[in-house]
Formats: structure tokens, sequence, C-alpha cells
């Protein structure tokens, strides 16, 4: 039996009576004027909170749907990817490593949402988010380790590991820092917030083999749902830090550009970037504890602050450079520019960056590399050091796939600190060494499989200059 608050009930009522009166256009009137739902942290719900057992009742519900059931488990998973030869309306449409990140996994998730909503039973159901930035919410969150519930996915599509709680995300895959301080929105935080977290959770989850370590399967797993729901809950609190931090509202394409869906009434629906800049006010959904959502309206045209150039200092002239089991290590000649990036490394207005361009795998390497610049030959390497950059992982781009758009793909690294403290010694060469990193077994690091190699095609450095409009 749903269960509906009086207020929500004569909120309801009063816009259908409206709409008979205004006309269609007040359809709509009970999402904007009931209160916003709240999506909460999945690490303080326990198996028997309404928010869990809504969206295992509205998992079995829509599992036992048609496929062709716009609303069903299979074609819902199918918009954002599918190995499905077929071509259905909204399939293989998810939007990665490109500025509509963001917005179109926003709005993918508001659909789904509502139509979860709708076979929950539970009428005010949300989406609830997975944190793991939180040191004790790195495991797989318990609802989905009960392999009675329809939140549980086997192996081989989710890793035992994964399912018996002795695995667990290395706090440096989830580490949101360096995209969290990124002024610019694309490239910039949603790029790099797209690298890490969001890229290592899925290729750490799918371990190689798993749905989520596949675009074209990922929103098959139950989980994929309250990790978008974390990316979103991001995008919020990117914003709200302020300091010129802005959607592209300058960028007409973002803004205006359609993507198509589907609701819970198995109506075709779009939306578009002007339509999801607000979550509360647009969409009807907060977070649990996040600050106030910063309200931008496309109206009003915002120019950041600043613009970016990018200048090319050094091209690695070796081989392509493959990734496979093994450490690996770029040895760059720095003779020549050795002062002018110690220059730079200190300037405020100034960024050096190591760029890895043109980066394709033969499939899936299910695998995640840690970078460094100036970790000596033999050193242990430790992502605490100031030699540590990032990390790296292939999971929506660099892999030719059917159905969907290939296309290669790109890294960006800060290396200022690096260089600093790796040129105190009077050195010509700049190491650059790329590690695998596994998942945490049983709290200690693991061996990981590399399913496919790397080739990085074009390695350079780049000075990027800010500057203000």
């Amino acid at each position: 039996m749903k269960k509906h608050s009086r207020r929500r009930f004569m909120i309801t009522a009063g816009a259908a009576a409206s709409a008979v009166i205004a006309g269609p256009t007040l359809l709509n009137v009970t999402r904007v004027l009931a209160a916003p739902v709240m999506r909460r942290s999945i690490g303080g719900l326990g198996a028997s909170d309404p928010i869990i057992t809504g969206y295992k009742a509205a998992v079995t519900a829509m599992k036992a749907l048609p496929s062709t059931d716009q609303r069903s488990w299979s074609y819902q998973a199918a918009i954002h990817g599918t190995h499905s030869g077929l071509a259905k309306t909204a399939w293989n449409t998810c939007q990665h490593h490109n500025k509509y990140f963001w917005s179109w996994h926003r709005m993918y998730l508001h659909y789904f949402e509502r139509i979860v909503r709708k076979y929950s039973g539970v009428s005010d159901w949300a989406l609830p988010y997975w944190d793991y930035s939180s040191a004790t919410q790195r495991q797989l969150p318990a609802v989905f380790r009960d392999n009675t519930s329809s939140l549980f996915v086997p192996n081989p599509n989710r890793p035992t590991a994964w399912n018996d709680g002795s695995a667990s995300l290395p706090a440096v895959h989830v580490n949101t820092a360096s995209g969290m301080s990124q002024v610019a929105f694309y490239p910039g935080a949603s790029s790099s917030l797209e690298g890490t977290p969001h890229d290592n959770v899925h290729v750490d989850i799918g371990s190689g083999i798993g749905w989520m370590g596949d675009v074209q399967a990922a929103a098959q797993d139950p989980v994929f749902y309250v990790h978008h729901a974390n990316l979103d809950r991001l995008w919020n609190l990117w914003k709200a830090q302020g300091g010129g931090r802005v959607d592209p509202l300058s960028d007409a394409a973002w803004k205006n550009t359609p993507f198509t869906f589907f609701d819970e009434n198995k109506t075709q629906v779009t939306l578009k970037g002007c339509d999801v800049l607000r979550a509360a006010a647009q969409l009807n959904y907060t977070y649990e504890g996040e600050p106030p959502q910063v309200n931008e309206f496309c109206l009003r045209i915002i120019f950041p602050p600043f613009v970016w150039q990018v200048v090319e200092i050094i091209r690695w002239p070796g081989p392509p450079v493959e990734l496979g089991p093994g450490r690996v290590s770029i040895p760059i000649d720095i003779k020549a520019l050795r002062q002018r990036m110690l220059s730079v490394a200190s300037n405020a207005d100034q960024t050096l960056v190591l760029k890895f361009d043109d980066v394709w795998a033969d499939r899936l390497p299910g695998v995640v590399w840690e970078v460094y610049a100036g970790l000596q030959a033999g050193k242990e390497p430790d992502t605490e050091s100031p030699f540590f950059l990032g990390t790296l992982s292939i999971f929506s781009t660099g892999v030719r796939m059917q159905g969907h758009e290939s296309k290669a793909a790109e890294f960006s690294f800060t290396l200022d600190r690096a260089v600093t403290e790796a040129l105190r010694t009077d050195s010509g060469k700049l190491e650059i060494t790329l590690v695998p990193s596994g998942i945490l077994i049983n709290g200690k690091r693991s061996e990981p499989k590399v399913q496919g190699r790397v080739r990085i095609n074009r390695v350079s450095i780049a000075i990027e200059n800010q500057r203000k409009r």
C-alpha cells in the first residue's frame, strides 16, 4: 500500500484541479510544489529502512516488466549502455569525458528515481548516495551484499570479494581533493572528478570482469545508481565552494542540447542543461548534510572569472608507452627547461601539467594505475609522497565499443609539487612512473590482474596559464 502524507495529497489534488482550469502546463505542479525529497547517505540506512526495502521492491518489479517497457530494469540500464545490437530510443546515450557528464547523469538519475518511487511503495522515496570519501564506507554497502536481495549481483557480474565484504576501495582511488580544488567546470572539476573517484570506483568494483567495470553493462548493477548519486552530490558541493565555480552558462550547447529519457508513466521526455541547474527547485531533491544549494539561472549568462591557456613545452620523443602488469617509467629530458619549470611551479598564476593523450586499450584493463613524477628508481611507491600525481583508469573512453561512440582517453596531472621536490637535485631528467594499483583485500593492497594492455601514444608537459578576463 503506497503511503501519502496529507500535505502531499492536498498539493496533488490542488494541482490536478488547477490543471483542469489552466491546462496541461500545470501537470508538473506536484513535483514543483511538494517538499523536496532528501537523498540520504546509504551508510546511515539499515536493511529495514523504507529507502532500502523500497529500492529492493522496485528493482524486483522493474525486472518483472517486459524488456520493451521503457521502465523495465533492462531498458533503463540500456539507456546508459548495452552490448545489444538493437537500436532503441535513448539506448547507449550516456555522456562521458565531455562537458555533459554531470548534467546528463543528473537527468538520467532523476527519471530513474521517479520510476523507482512508483514501484517502491514509498511516496517520498529518494535515491541514496554512497559516500566512499568516508573511511568507514569503502566496502560495498552491506545491503548490496545480501544474497537474498534483488540488490545482490552474483559473481562474475560482481566479483566475490565485493560481495563477501573482503574488498574495499583504496583511499587514493576515491580522493576528491584534486577535483574539488579545480575552479573551471570543464576541463576542470567535472573531468577531474569523473576520473577520480568516478572511473576508479567503476573499475575497482568491476575488477576486470564485473558489470561495473564496463560502461555498456554498468547500469545493470543496482550499486551503479548510489555511486552516481554521490557524483551528482559532488557537483552541488563543488559549486557551493564559490570562488568562481560556476556552471558553463556561456555555453549555448551545454545549456540547450536536449537528451531523451522516459518517465514513470512511459512518457518520452527531454531535458537540457538549463533544466537541471537547481536540483531542489527544478528536480525536487536535496542531499543529506549538504550546504544550501547554489541557484543559477540560464537567463543570466555567467562567464568564469578566469581563462586558461595551455602551452606545450616538452613532447616525449620516444615510442608509445605500453602499460601492463609491471611498473613502467618514462625518463623525460628537462635539462634545457629545468629553471623555467621551477619558476612556473612557484607561480600562482601558472601550473605545470603532465598530459597523456591518444590513450587506447585493446580491451578493458580493469586496473587503476598510480602516477608519479620524480620517484627514484627502486623506491617503493607511496601515495602520501610529494611525487604522487594521481590515478589513471580506463572506463568509458580509450576502448572501442560497439553501439557507443569510441574516442581516445586523455589524462592531465598537476606537476608543481612533484617538480619542486624532484628538482631539488641538479637532475637533467624527470622520471614519470606508472604503477598498477589493486583494490584492498582485508585492508591490504592486492596485486591487480591486468586484463588488457594500454598504449599511451603521446606524453607531454605543458604550462597552463590562468588569466583574469
